[in-house]
């Protein structure tokens, strides 16, 4: 099968080639004749190495000497040339006259201008082809540089965009991160609120039923105590004080039976207490009453009599007999009020006796108490 022929003459490419190539090999040869030189080639010296042993044996002097000189001296063939040595400063006072041109000697004008070297060859002038095969490849040169420039901007935005996505993203990830937080705390807020309220609310109901039932309690022995009064009316004290028989007295109680007394001066009077004094002793009996007595439901609007005791005490302090209405009001309430205001005298047993009233006991020992019931 035969070759077909690529090359078409009518294409501009193919003369742009030619002449392109053309050009170069005409420029190769013009500058040739004007390359730099080659140095010239050193002509070798003949060296011979010796080695240090055998230096040693050159400078041992001649083994077939005569005999050995006392002084010995380096061999010398010849004598050398005297030198005068000078001192630094007069060593060109006696400098021997340089040499005198001869007379007939031709000398060249001083104005006569030295042969100057032959100016360059001109560049060989460029054809429109290579005119237009620069100026295409200035172009695609200028076209290069524009497209790595636009590639160099499109990576730098390409960089700025990443860098602005990496920190959206970052952000976006701190304010969900944030956000997670608020809601994890604001759930534990609740919870805890929602404990505090469950807490705050069983509280609640658990005072709540305790009161139900203290009051309940409260009311039935209101209730209890309103019947046991009621029971008790005015025609059983009346037939209770007519009854025949009289009190007696059974003596006084103590730790032992003694019949001597032992109270009382040679005079028959004991010691009295003044009155600020009894109304001060008076005060700190009733004070540790109040804190035994409970008022019964009936008298919790404070419109009850006060009931009258009658309270005999011992020396320590301890009941000498049951206390005892004096004197009651009329209403189921007031015989209420006398019945707590005797438990509160019972409750509080033994009282408290300061030491400076224990010698007024005969003044003390026997008490009619008006009940205070504020």
């Amino acid at each position: 099968m035969a070759l077909k022929d690529h090359f078409n003459p009518s294409e501009p490419g193919f003369w742009v080639s030619g002449v392109a190539h053309a050009a170069l090999l005409t420029a190769a040869l013009i500058g040739l004749p004007f390359a730099a030189e080659f140095p010239e080639a050193q002509e070798g010296i003949p060296v011979e190495v010796i080695t240090d042993n055998q230096f040693s044996q050159i400078t041992k002097g001649e083994t077939d000497a005569k005999a050995v000189q006392p002084n010995p001296k380096p061999r010398a063939d010849r004598v050398a040339d005297k030198a005068e040595q000078r001192d630094p400063g007069e060593d060109k006072v006696n400098a021997p006259a340089p040499p005198k041109r001869p007379e007939n000697m031709k000398v060249a004008d001083k104005d006569e201008a030295t042969a100057a070297p032959p100016p360059p060859p001109p560049p060989p002038a460029k054809t429109a082809e290579q005119k237009a095969a620069e100026a295409k490849a200035e172009e695609e040169k200028k076209m290069a540089e524009k497209a790595e420039a636009e590639a160099i901007e499109k990576a730098k935005a390409a960089e700025q965009a990443k860098a602005e996505a990496e920190a959206k993203a970052k952000a976006e990830a701190k304010a969900k991160a944030e956000a997670e937080a608020k809601r994890v705390a604001e759930e534990k807020a609740a919870k805890a609120k929602a404990e505090a309220e469950a807490k705050a609310k069983a509280e609640a109901e658990a005072k709540k039923i305790a009161e139900a039932k203290a009051k309940a309690e409260a009311e039935a022995k209101a209730r209890k105590e309103a019947q046991v009064a009621k029971k008790f009316d005015e025609g059983d004290l009346r037939q209770f004080l007519d009854n025949k028989d009289k009190n007696r007295s059974t003596g006084a109680t103590g730790s032992e039976v003694q019949k001597t007394a032992s109270l009382g001066t040679a005079t028959g009077t004991a010691a009295k207490l003044n009155p600020s004094q009894r109304d001060a002793l008076m005060g700190i009996f009733q004070e540790q009453m109040k804190r035994c007595y409970q008022a019964p439901i009936s008298a919790s609007n404070g419109d009850a009599t006060p009931p009258l005791l009658d309270i005999r005490l011992n020396q320590d302090g301890t009941l000498a007999s049951e206390p005892t209405v004096m004197r009651v009001g009329g209403t189921t309430t007031d015989r209420a009020v006398a019945d707590a205001a005797v438990r509160a005298v019972r409750r509080c047993a033994p009282y408290r006796v300061p030491t400076q009233y224990l010698q007024f006991y005969s003044d003390w020992k026997i008490l009619n108490v008006q009940f205070d019931l504020s």
